[in-house]
């Protein structure tokens, strides 16, 4: 995942606010804890949002604790950590980098992957403790980086090449409750969510791709200067429309406490993701 489900700060309320830092505090103290000081750089606002979405479906609440916080260790802050989801999703975050890197050093050439090459053994020390614990996300991230180079080995369009991390995400996110209701909701919502993240990260990586000639699923019909020419309009339509979807499937969804958060992110925060996207490219073009 790749940093592109995070909140939309200016609509959330003080007290969610906190909430959500105490979530990414807590991972963040929770991956020192199992797996070295180093995996807590690696903490993404994706991985936090799983762990939301993991408390909001739970019937048990959370603990909140005061820490001392790495970068400012003269000040303490608040930490929530719940037993059985903050340890789960500390091992699928390291996982999941482990196989992030893996393909990484598939797409560069040797020179611009030496510093993956160097953090490897690290990476790969955490994987093997991580998939110990969570062994069947182990499994989905292998069979979605295969899937995902076949896709990318026949020239697939948006859709096929989504269909990995969208797959990969409807497993991961369907794991979080044992309601068998629930069950089928989290499916789809993480079917849509990982379609959501992947499109995102293409249309990010457009004319890197581009200029490197990188597979990258929206070039198979366009080029950059065509899809500027357009302003975006195929990739955009697409993850707007992927995004309504995803919020039907949201608001089936039974949830505790954490829904306002939840909804700031799956209402604002998206939306204001792709924004960014747009904006970015708009600043260099």
């Amino acid at each position: 995942m790749f940093g592109y489900i995070r909140p939309f700060q200016p609509e959330l309320r003080m007290k969610e606010y906190e909430a959500y830092k105490s979530v990414y505090c807590g991972l963040c103290k929770e991956l020192g804890r199992r797996y070295g000081i180093f995996a807590r750089f690696t903490l993404s606002y994706d991985f936090t949002f799983l762990a939301i979405l993991s408390m909001a479906v739970q019937t048990n609440m959370p603990d909140f604790t005061k820490i001392h916080c790495l970068i400012n260790p003269f000040k303490k802050c608040s930490a929530c950590r719940l037993d059985g989801v903050t340890d789960r999703i500390a091992a699928q975050e390291m996982i999941t980098l482990y196989y992030k890197c893996q393909d990484q050093l598939s797409d560069e050439n040797w020179v611009k992957n030496l510093p993956v090459r160097i953090v490897l053994p690290f990476f790969r020390h955490c994987w093997r403790n991580a998939r110990q614990k969570e062994t069947a996300h182990d499994n989905w991230m292998a069979e979605m980086m295969q899937a995902q180079q076949l896709a990318e080995s026949q020239q697939a369009g948006p859709d096929p090449a989504a269909e990995p991390t969208a797959r990969c995400l409807s497993l991961t996110c369907e794991a979080l409750s044992n309601d068998p209701v629930q069950k089928r909701v989290l499916s789809r919502f993480g079917y849509l969510l990982g379609r959501y993240v992947y499109l995102s990260d293409a249309l990010d990586d457009l004319e890197k791709d581009e200029k490197l000639h990188r597979f990258n699923p929206f070039l198979q019909h366009y080029n950059v200067s065509e899809l500027k020419s357009l302003s975006y309009s195929p990739v955009v339509e697409s993850l707007n429309g992927t995004i309504a979807e995803l919020e039907k499937a949201f608001v089936l969804l039974k949830l505790n406490d954490w829904q306002p958060v939840l909804e700031n992110i799956v209402y604002w925060g998206l939306k204001q993701s792709l924004q960014t996207i747009l904006r970015k490219k708009e600043k260099n073009a």
